[in-house]
């Protein structure tokens, strides 16, 4: 059996440090995007010559079940989000955010799905790609239009 470097307690480590990295001297760089980006570059380095021991532990995480990934790792993202969320400003402007944020937003993962299916050399389902569209459009809008309405409130109130 291979050590695997890239273990889960290592890859949530790896987490938690762009995280503190992030929130302390980069708060402006949406922290899913910037863990996705790491994950497409271990991605993209499995396709490399070279054979080393973390190309071939993420050569062995790259056939594991998305799902399974899914399940390990969103619960961690999703209280990320609640415990950081103001919920006075939320409902307060939760109209605003459901009349121009949720169509935006939509519109974004419809488009950013349509580049992924026909520019990407990846052949993707359809599926994938508008997942792959949610996550981009949502993190990247979410906190654009979030500020936004967030800086109109302060300047009206």
């Amino acid at each position: 059996m291979h050590r695997l470097p890239l273990t889960v307690r290592f890859t949530q480590l790896v987490g938690v440090f762009i995280y503190y990295l992030l929130s302390r001297h980069f708060p402006s760089l949406p922290y899913a995007a910037m863990v996705f980006l790491l994950g497409f570059s271990i991605g993209y380095t499995t396709t490399s010559a070279s054979r080393d021991a973390a190309t071939q532990s993420a050569s062995i995480w790259l056939q594991i079940n998305g799902q399974l990934i899914l399940l390990v790792f969103l619960p961690g993202l999703i209280f990320l989000d609640s415990i950081t969320t103001n919920v006075f400003l939320f409902f307060q402007a939760f109209w605003q955010l459901v009349t121009f944020a949720f169509p935006m937003v939509m519109g974004g993962t419809f488009l950013t799905a349509l580049v992924a299916m026909y520019v990407f050399p990846y052949g993707w389902s359809f599926n994938l790609c508008m997942t792959f569209g949610a996550i981009l459009s949502g993190e990247i809008a979410s906190h654009r239009i979030i500020a936004t309405v967030l800086k109109i409130l302060v300047a009206i109130l």
